[in-house]
């Protein structure tokens, strides 16, 4: 066992990747621009404030999204290597992240539970963030319930049918003809990436020269979300996956 191991970490990893790689190019493309879009500020912001103040909101959201964005293309990069359940239980992880971010800049009374370090809930952040987008907290309940929690529903190890014979799926391989296999963990990383570039872009939007997912309510202080055609098809493809999963949460995956 030790020296199949060695082979795969040597050897087939780095060939599965490749395949689901070449097979998944423009959705590769889609996540590179939203995570780039979502780093931008950050890296504009964070030069402009060489000595920030520690109590700063924004200075706290900053903190929170960039080690998202880290985490988001830890996530991408685990679909990529072929994982089922590890990359879902990453993104969970960033949407507290980010909700909770956005939540610490635009409410003073949850800036005030974080800097005094009380009881600062980051469910209650994503409760807040349906005001941003409605499906931020279904999504959130479908990463923990399906994904993340143990439970009869995620009891199982991986599996792939080979020739209608399920097989246990070795590590992250997949093997050659099934990159398919991943669209769903490539599409939840699309659709987790997109809402947090919406709550970076209203966090951060003075920092960014053009936003992608929101657009500023002429004459008024508010912005209101937008989806562009450049983006639709990836989000309506999503939505159309995990639709079912996320109004019968308790269903078969």
């Amino acid at each position: 066992m030790q020296e199949t191991i060695i082979k795969y970490l040597n050897e087939l990893t780095a060939d599965s990747k490749k395949r689901v790689t070449d097979f998944f190019k423009e959705e590769i493309e889609e996540f590179s621009l939203l995570i780039s879009k979502i780093i931008i500020p950050l890296q504009h912001y964070n030069s402009l404030n060489k000595a920030p103040d520690k109590d700063d909101p924004k200075f706290i959201g900053y903190g929170l999204m960039t080690k998202g964005a880290n985490t988001l293309m830890a996530g991408f990069e685990l679909s990529l290597n072929g994982y089922f359940w590890e990359p879902p239980i990453l993104l969970r992880n960033v949407l507290e992240g980010f909700a909770s971010a956005w939540d610490i800049i635009h409410n003073p009374k949850r800036m005030e539970l974080w800097k005094d370090h009380k009881s600062f809930k980051s469910t209650v952040s994503i409760t807040n963030a349906k005001e941003i987008n409605p499906v931020i907290g279904p999504f959130y309940g479908l990463l923990s319930n399906i994904y993340t929690h143990t439970s009869q529903l995620n009891a199982s190890p991986s599996v792939v049918l080979v020739e209608d014979d399920p097989k246990l799926q070795f590590f992250g391989f997949i093997r050659n003809g099934k990159e398919n296999i991943r669209q769903s963990e490539i599409y939840l990383c699309l659709i987790i990436t997109f809402m947090c570039l919406q709550m970076t872009e209203l966090c951060f939007h003075q920092y960014s020269k053009e936003h992608e997912t929101i657009e500023k309510v002429p004459g008024e202080p508010y912005f209101n979300m937008k989806v562009t055609e450049r983006h639709k098809k990836f989000v309506d493809t999503a939505m159309k996956l995990f639709q079912d999963m996320i109004e019968n949460p308790s269903g078969k995956l």
